[in-house]
């Protein structure tokens, strides 16, 4: 049985946090390597690579 894709609005902002994530805001698909699928609103995504919630950030980047 197939899975049914759920149409999102095609309009998706990114915004570069100055020393910290992206925020993707819109509806936004994510697709995992292991082909697991979020759907959310809004997302933060690590540039860091320090976030243990890879690929969302957790704030890492700010810890000392």
């Amino acid at each position: 049985m197939k899975e049914a894709i759920v149409p999102i609005k095609p309009e998706v902002v990114v915004k570069v946090i100055e020393c910290g994530p992206l925020r993707i805001g819109g509806h936004v698909r994510i697709m995992f390597a292991d082909g697991s699928m979020v759907i959310k609103q809004r997302a933060f995504m690590c540039r860091c690579g320090k976030s243990a919630n890879q690929p969302f950030c957790d704030g890492s980047h700010a810890k000392k």
